[in-house]
């Protein structure tokens, strides 16, 4: 790569006066226009030059003799080279879509503030180089860039490559960031969602498959999760919640009103509306409350290769398998198998075999307070504990995370 011994910041080009070939002054730059390339500098394709009669050219950059904090050019006599409208294609105006919005730093896991852009030269092309987002940059936006006061602040570079833009007009880039940043965990993904604003935090969310997108909710803010899902609306936001675990889903509608949770329903699978339905009458603070509907259930009857085929079909819709729940027929619990000892039995061993029966005393009623929970979940060191109505048959599990995420809400 090749950069100029003086790199310019966009800052000391803005308004900066223009001449042409005949050193006359034709108006000064009023922004720079680049096309999206992912992964890449972005060279710059044209100058927005606001002329004498108070009207917008666009300048091609190939046009460009130098382009310096000290002189801007152009090789011909203006009038032979501006053009009256805007170019044809997708562009990216740098001061007006990049300029004090947020982005991305995938690198980095977070959001920041563009106070300024470094440009340079890459490859013999004059390209967008990185983002300055630190105080530096504002100060350079005053005037001040060459003040004492600078030497106080710590000078930051983000690398242009690795920055998604989540503001300006066109859809692509949002897209283009979506496909960077699912690689992210959903805990540092849910972190870059409450730091953005609404709008662009929700519309990220939208942009994630929907599986990806109810793991990352689940992670937010609860007070925050609300609103982003009456941002998204009934509609936009159904397929998320039809992809979160019951209790979370629980959890997010009881903040609703009743006409709310009735639309957002409406947006579900019958039988996903049902089971919320009957898991909102619980309290909070009681096994009820917090126990999921997501867990796996076989038959007594079932072999261990038979049971593990079942178990790889509905895998990928569970957040999290500790045992496989042994019921029968009519629901009635017979005990648990730990996803360890199924692994390691026999392909053709019952499940009823294998199965570890539970004491009336190791097990939860609906309605039992979050401290005898705790108590049970303590004394018998259970990640997960079964929730049996009174005809003994399961309704629900309750997981250590439950009792940990109402223990401390905003851990």
């Amino acid at each position: 790569m090749e950069f100029y011994l003086k790199m310019p910041y966009i800052s000391e080009l803005l308004n900066k006066k223009i001449t042409d070939s005949s050193d006359a002054t034709v108006g000064r730059l009023e922004d720079i226009l680049t096309a999206p390339k992912e992964g890449a500098f972005q060279p710059l394709e044209y100058l927005v030059v606001k002329v004498k009669s108070d009207e917008t050219k666009f300048v091609p950059y190939e046009f460009v003799e130098n382009f310096n904090t000290s002189e801007i050019s152009l090789k011909n006599l203006f009038s032979n080279i501006a053009l009256s409208t805007l170019p044809g294609g997708q562009y990216v105006y740098l001061k007006k879509d990049v300029l004090d919005k947020q982005i991305v730093d995938v690198a980095g896991t977070r959001v920041v503030r563009v106070n300024d852009l470094r440009i340079g030269t890459v490859e013999n092309k004059v390209c967008v180089l990185g983002i300055d987002p630190s105080f530096r940059g504002l100060l350079r936006r005053m005037g001040l860039g060459d003040s004492v006061l600078t030497r106080f602040f710590e000078l930051k570079f983000i690398d242009w490559r690795q920055a998604k833009l989540l503001q300006g007009s066109m859809p692509l880039q949002l897209n283009t960031a979506a496909d960077q940043l699912k690689e992210l965990h959903p805990a540092d993904l849910a972190n870059i969602v409450e730091d953005l604003d609404i709008k662009h935090g929700s519309s990220l969310l939208a942009s994630l498959d929907s599986a990806e997108a109810a793991r990352v909710l689940e992670e937010i803010d609860p007070d925050l999760q609300t609103v982003l899902v009456k941002h998204l609306g009934p509609e936009r936001a159904g397929k998320i919640l039809s992809q979160m675990s019951s209790d979370e889903f629980v959890d997010l509608v009881k903040t609703f009103s009743g006409e709310e949770t009735k639309e957002f329903l409406s947006k579900v699978s019958t039988s996903r509306a049902q089971s919320v339905q009957k898991l909102i009458s619980y309290s909070d603070n009681t096994a009820g409350g917090l126990m999921t509907l997501d867990f796996f259930a076989a038959r007594p009857e079932w072999s261990v290769s038979g049971a593990i085929e079942e178990l790889r079909k509905v895998s990928k819709s569970m957040r999290s398998i500790v045992h496989v729940y042994i019921v029968d027929e009519s629901g009635k619990f017979k005990g648990a198998v730990s996803l360890r000892r199924l692994l390691l039995a026999q392909p053709n061993d019952k499940i009823s075999h294998l199965a570890k029966e539970f004491a009336a005393h190791s097990t939860l009623k609906p309605h039992d307070k979050l401290p005898k929970v705790i108590k049970l979940m303590t004394k018998y060191n259970l990640y997960t504990a079964a929730v049996l109505d009174k005809e003994k048959k399961l309704v629900g599990v309750v997981t250590i995370d439950d009792v940990m995420r109402l223990l401390a809400p905003t851990a």
